[in-house]
């Protein structure tokens, strides 16, 4: 795949966060290209689900700053303003491992009620937009039903749709199909190959190892909160330059 690599569409500098006193990401820095698809990697604990909550505050860093096409993010990361955290949000879309889909909503309604509330879109254009997304997806005939209606994938499906009715510049993807059978778990990944065919710009925290390699254009490998190897996948899944990375590999690999 090729991305824009004149274009630096997200930039996290030195990014950590601490809780309780442990360091849990220590001084993460990492330049994010329009088009580009990363793929996160990793042991369990080693701060990627951290990090990746840290690039739209749903965890606030300790320190460190983002820039979205080059300008700042907040006038102080310490301090965020609402519209700054709204801002960021609507540009930067998430999709969770657990769904997090409104139970008392609609598939439609999950859809429709960001773009409404944020002013983006009026009911029918939402409700159209909508249907063209859950279309895309694959899941439109559950547009009428609630998320108890849905299998586990069609629900990580509905919620790429959620996230995609932002117009986000970015989509983060936190593990989106560890808590699916692998089966089911293949739909999703279909979706967000789609995804990266079509140009979108993706960061996805994985064990889906073939997935990484096959469709990611950058892997880094995160250990003890820091970046341990980066590169092109092919490099880092068949000549990693460091002892630890390929010890995880031969682990996730192999069993």
């Amino acid at each position: 795949m090729t991305f824009d690599k004149a274009r630096v569409l997200l930039r996290a500098e030195a990014i950590e966060k601490s809780f309780r006193g442990s360091t849990v990401l220590d001084g993460i820095s990492m330049d994010v290209h329009a088009g580009e698809v990363i793929a996160l990697i990793g042991p369990s604990g080693a701060g990627k689900s951290t990090f990746l909550r840290c690039l739209n505050y749903l965890e606030q860093p300790t320190s460190g700053h983002l820039s979205l096409d080059g300008e700042p993010v907040f006038a102080d990361p310490l301090k965020p303003s609402k519209s700054e955290l709204l801002s960021l949000r609507r540009r930067v879309g998430m999709v969770f491992q657990a769904f997090n889909l409104f139970p008392h909503l609609s598939v439609m309604e999950n859809v429709t009620m960001a773009q409404r509330l944020n002013g983006r879109r009026a009911k029918d254009e939402a409700e159209e937009y909508a249907l063209k997304l859950l279309s895309q997806v694959g899941v439109e005939e559950k547009a009428k039903a609630r998320p108890s209606e849905c299998s586990g994938g069609q629900q990580q499906r509905v919620a790429i749709a959620r996230a995609l009715s932002q117009d986000p510049d970015v989509m983060l993807f936190d593990e989106p199909t560890s808590a699916l059978d692998p089966e089911v778990g293949n739909d999703v990944l279909k979706v967000m190959r789609d995804l990266a065919d079509a140009g979108t710009t993706m960061i996805v925290v994985t064990h889906e190892m073939r997935f990484a390699e096959r469709v990611a254009d950058r892997v880094l490998l995160l250990d003890e909160g820091r970046i341990l190897e980066e590169g092109p996948p092919t490099r880092v899944f068949h000549q990693p330059e460091h002892a630890r990375t390929k010890r995880f590999l031969e682990a996730v690999l192999h069993r």
